[in-house]
């Protein structure tokens, strides 16, 4: 990458703003302030864009911000990066701009390709209840410029922002899990992986996986690492035994996680140890750690049961975009049918490898959405399935089905796939699936 730019806050400089989404608009917004002229590029129509270009003139742009999904790699770099590197301007994402300008900011990055939202929320939670000055962001949802200056932040890192930015600089990272995905962007699981990692390249203190060999081959000996296991492990720091979670130096319980009910499943028994481990090191009592555990309230769009008709359950996990994921969420509801609800635009991992062992109690897979003939050719001999076009008649179809079977029944959508093809986001298509299971007349 090129040069790195430096901002002097009492010169205005000329600067280019790739992409005018969540991200971008609050760049755009912040920069503004600072004085700088600001130009705005952007693919798409999203209606009124300030200082909107077609055609960039190098001469008057001193360098360029690109918000975090736009691509920067070789393999499939967006053609105004590309003129950008053609005429020597240096391109920065927007989480070096932040950075830039907030260089003394005590940064906790937590990435990984499954359960980075839970822990990021989760230990801003906990860090808020124990008297920290702390704010959540990145990723997340809520955008570096929105928020307010404080001692310590939170962020939910993405690959996307991990591979583009060059000022990473963290008091603590950590990485939860690496599977395949967002091939499109990185162009290689390795590179996929190498993002992720740049996390802990960066970062005074490190927190992996036991589980994660990839992470645990490259760091487990390094400096300044520490480990959580999702099982009876000696060698990890934290680890969970028999649904108790413990820490290594003193072995005694230190949680009883058959006791929180608002973060159920193996995968937030990791989320927990994660964030446990994070504030521990920062000094919260530990007191405080559990007692904020069971307050927190679990973010949306992840395993949640959002109705109850007699004995069917509807569960709403929009966010499982990948088939790891999805695994998940099909080992969390042991001793329920499940009825499960996939598609969207596919990611093209092949799901077998991650589902094949949780497969016992599902009934049947309801297809939706561009993702369809992908996966009745994936599920093809393994488990019926049902071409059903839109998520509406998914839904539908599976509460029929599961209406005739006596017992316990969870209508699951957990669909493995980006939303992009008939919705907004992975949120939009969880809201209209809540609306959906609320509609439906109970008999």
């Amino acid at each position: 990458m090129n040069k790195l730019p430096q901002i002097d806050n009492a010169s205005h400089k000329n600067i280019l703003i790739i992409g005018y989404g969540i991200s971008g608009k609050s760049a755009y917004g912040f920069l503004k302030k600072k004085g700088h002229n600001v130009y705005v590029f952007d693919d798409a129509n999203l209606g009124e864009i300030p200082d909107k270009i077609t055609v960039v003139d190098w001469e008057k742009i001193d360098f360029v911000v690109k918000s975090p999904s736009v691509p920067i790699l070789e393999h499939n770099r967006h053609k105004i990066i590309k003129q950008a590197f053609e005429n020597n301007k240096p391109v920065v994402s927007t989480f070096d701009i932040f950075r830039l300008y907030n260089p003394k900011a005590k940064i906790i990055a937590v990435t990984g390709t499954n359960g980075k939202s839970t822990t990021t929320a989760l230990t801003y939670h906990i860090l808020k209840e124990a008297g920290f000055s702390v704010c959540l962001g990145g990723n997340i949802g809520f955008p570096y410029f929105d928020l307010e200056q404080t001692e310590w932040y939170v962020f939910e890192m993405s690959s996307y922002e991990l591979a583009s930015s060059q000022y990473l600089d963290f008091e603590v990272a950590c990485v939860l899990n690496i599977e395949p995905d967002h091939m499109e962007f990185h162009g290689s699981f390795e590179n996929y992986a190498k993002a992720k990692h740049e996390a802990l390249e960066h970062a005074k203190l490190r927190i992996i996986s036991y589980e994660d060999k990839l992470t645990m081959n490259k760091y487990r000996n390094a400096d300044n690492t520490l480990t959580v296991s999702m099982e009876y492990n000696d060698d990890a720091d934290v680890y969970v035994y028999e649904r108790t979670l413990r820490d290594k130096n003193s072995k005694e319980l230190i949680l009883d996680l058959a006791g929180i009910l608002n973060l159920r499943g193996k995968h937030n028994y990791q989320n927990i140890g994660f964030a446990y481990s994070i504030c521990n090191k920062l000094g919260a009592p530990t007191k405080e750690i559990l007692k904020s555990i069971q307050s927190f309230k679990p973010l949306p769009h992840r395993m949640n049961i959002v109705r109850k008709i007699k004995n069917t359950i509807f569960v709403n996990d929009s966010k499982a975009t990948n088939p790891s994921s999805a695994a998940t969420a099909l080992a969390t509801f042991v001793g329920y049918k499940i009825y499960w609800l996939v598609g969207g635009r596919s990611k093209k991992i092949d799901p077998m490898p991650y589902v094949k062992n949780y497969m016992a109690e599902v009934r049947k897979i309801y297809l939706f959405g561009e993702a369809t003939d992908e996966y009745e050719k994936a599920f093809n001999g393994v488990k019926n399935t049902v071409r059903c076009g839109t998520m509406t008649s998914a839904l539908n179809s599976a509460f029929k089905d599961a209406s005739k079977e006596p017992g316990p029944s969870a209508i699951l959508l957990s669909p493995m796939c980006a939303s992009f093809d008939q919705f907004k986001d992975y949120e939009h298509r969880g809201e209209e699936f809540v609306k959906m299971a609320n509609a439906i007349n109970q008999q």
